[in-house]
């Protein structure tokens, strides 16, 4: 075996300082949902911080993925997140810096971040990192989903612009994977491919802990196989950064430091025994040894029957046509998509592996990760087909009330009786293994007072005012509900405060539509449309789009439409029953904005099909 050099690209510009390859520092890594670390559970939705660190020698490259879903460059500030990651840098270290996702301006949300307050927000970074002499990077955020020649979302709203001038200003490294994303997702890449296996979009049976499919999530979230891209093109960027003028000396002398440490890339290449260029199958690459493997192919593209992913051996890996849960090599590898009637598997050459001789396990820390807790509040209480994750809510982990069961038909362990004071709180630890923006909460509750009691919900960084009408007694039990809840796959509080001096009603259960949400420690309920690994669905015939036109040509019955945008922010909602044969999708397309949408469609209670479509200036 033969003993691997850290890479030596870009040499010219690395010769301007001697770095020792024996350096060792620890990255940090800042960031929304589309960086963070996500539980075993959740795979294979993945950041790119989970993945960054496979491109490091990991004998002196610590990764601290410090990033979490929904938060913005200032409310990642707000929660004292900065003032922890910067207690936890050292000088020599180095600082990662992505967010846009959430900071786009709408006026509706307190995470959301005026344009003329993003330079302030994003310069805290910057001297965070400073003050105890790490070395700031920017990156800039990759484009979300917006299909061929689409927008890009965040040169609109310049996060590429500010990072890019704030890199400039401070004399720190800048990697710009916005553009490389957004060449590759609307420029360059087939657009069913990036749907498919760059975003968060699962058919029903291809992944285990998504048995019936994520239909609904392919414009902002990722799966590994994207987050691999990313890393690929952050790496690739950091070594083009050691070419620019505006690099200070010390910037520059600590990049080298970091670009030294990249390991050795290598040819992975993906094809198939037949001729098809519509196919869809993973792309070529350069990975490092040691990086997630991960092989992808639709076999319905190919219209043949698939037999399996060979390696570059012709032995045979995996007769699933997404195979992962494996690692790259150190070599360049050849990996086959088989099918029947095509040319047999042929043998290609390739060295030995170049194994370090000695490396150490990539390790990361981040608050995303799965934790334990007593089993006394993993009540399971029964799903539904319109409630995928109940949560008893007994026992929080601080609470001004106590946990009761002196009243009739609680649904399980008890409820919680919130004191009767202004600002009484509830904090209930709740995790989820995937995310929505547009999730319908349930309470299930009781107030035998006689006048409401409205609260506020503080669900992960949104909050909600509602209010508690008096039912009969504390002995009836009644609900209400909130719309638009967003939720992302991570650990999350539940936070509940009275706002008067009645206090809170008593609370039995909350829920959720969405499946996969449970106390943290707890082990989500059992989807009910899932069996043994398979979908139970009612079968729905002769169903045809015509999106154009939006038109849906049905067998009739109860037809639900949710329009979102390429952000997943709900634009409308139509529930109507049809008769069989063509009809309008949408009768109220008119007020549809300019733009691309996403049709998430039902008919009878089951889904059929996530459509986008485009409006065009009228």
């Amino acid at each position: 075996m033969k003993k691997w050099a850290a890479t030596l690209l870009l040499a010219s510009a690395m010769s301007v300082v001697s770095v020792s390859d024996t350096t060792s520092f620890t990255v940090h890594i800042v960031g929304d949902s589309t960086v963070c670390n996500y539980a075993s559970g959740a795979y294979p939705q993945t950041g790119w911080g989970q993945i960054i660190g496979s491109f490091f020698d990991g004998s002196r490259v610590k990764i601290n993925n410090a990033a979490i879903g929904g938060r913005s460059s200032k409310t990642f500030i707000q929660d004292g997140r900065l003032e922890s990651v910067k207690a936890s840098m050292q000088a020599g270290d180095f600082l990662l810096i992505q967010f846009g996702h959430n900071d786009r301006y709408f006026g509706n949300s307190s995470r959301q971040v005026p344009y003329d307050s993003l330079g302030y927000w994003l310069q805290q970074y910057v001297d965070a990192a400073k003050e105890v002499g790490a070395t700031p990077i920017f990156v800039t955020p990759m484009n979300m989903n917006m299909g061929t020649d689409g927008r890009n979302i965040f040169t609109e709203y310049d996060v590429v612009g500010k990072m890019l001038e704030l890199s400039k200003s401070n004399g720190v490294p800048y990697v710009d994977l916005n553009s490389k994303s957004y060449n590759a997702y609307s420029k360059t890449w087939n657009a069913a491919y990036v749907s498919r296996y760059q975003f968060k979009y699962f058919l029903p049976g291809e992944y285990p802990n998504y048995s019936s499919g994520v239909l609904d999530d392919n414009t902002t979230h990722f799966q590994e196989s994207g987050s691999i891209a990313h890393s690929q093109w952050i790496v690739e960027e950091l070594e083009n950064a050691l070419n620019e003028s505006y690099l200070s000396t010390n910037s520059k002398t600590e990049l080298t430091k970091l670009v030294s440490a990249i390991k050795p890339r290598y040819a992975f290449t993906v094809k198939s025994n037949v001729s098809n260029s519509s196919g869809l199958i993973t792309h070529n690459q350069n990975l490092p040894g040691d990086a997630p493997l991960t092989l992808h192919v639709s076999p319905g593209s190919f219209g043949k029957a698939f037999k399996g992913w060979y390696d570059d051996d012709c032995n045979l890996l995996s007769t699933d046509s997404n195979y992962y849960g494996q690692k790259t090599l150190y070599r360049a590898s050849t990996y086959t998509a088989v099918f029947d009637g095509g040319s047999a598997c042929t043998v290609t050459a390739h060295g030995e592996e170049e194994i370090p001789v000695s490396s150490s396990e990539e390790s990361s820390s981040s608050e995303n990760a799965e934790s334990s807790s007593s089993s006394s509040i993993c009540s399971k209480l029964t799903a539904t087909e319109e409630w995928k994750s109940p949560i008893d809510m007994v026992y929080p982990e601080e609470g001004m009330g106590t946990t009761d069961k002196d009243h009739v038909g609680y649904t399980g362990l008890g409820f919680y009786n919130i004191y009767n004071e202004l600002s009484s709180v509830a904090t209930f630890k709740l995790q989820s293994i995937q995310s929505a923006s547009n999730a319908k909460l349930l309470i299930r509750y009781s107030n035998g007072g006689t006048e409401s009691r409205p609260m506020k919900l503080t669900v992960d960084y949104g909050t909600y005012e509602v209010d508690f009408p008096p039912t009969a007694d504390w002995d009836t039990w009644d609900t209400v509900y909130v719309e638009d809840v967003w939720i992302d796959a991570v650990p999350f509080n539940f936070t509940i405060e009275s706002l008067t001096a009645n206090g809170g009603p008593n609370i039995d259960m909350i829920a959720f539509n969405i499946g996969g949400v449970s106390r943290e420690g707890c082990e989500p309920c059992e989807d009910p449309s899932d069996k043994d690994g398979f979908v139970l669905r009612q079968s729905v015939v002769n169903v045809s789009f015509d999106m154009q036109n939006l038109k849906i040509t049905t067998p009739g019955g109860l037809l639900k439409v949710t329009v979102v945008d390429a952000l997943g922010q709900r634009v409308m909602h139509v529930e109507r029953y049809v008769k069989s044969g063509e009809v309008d999708l949408l009768p109220q397309k008119e007020s549809i904005p300019q733009g691309r949408f996403f049709a998430n469609v039902s008919l009878n209670g089951k889904m059929v099909g996530l459509k986008p479509f485009l409006v065009k200036s009228r």
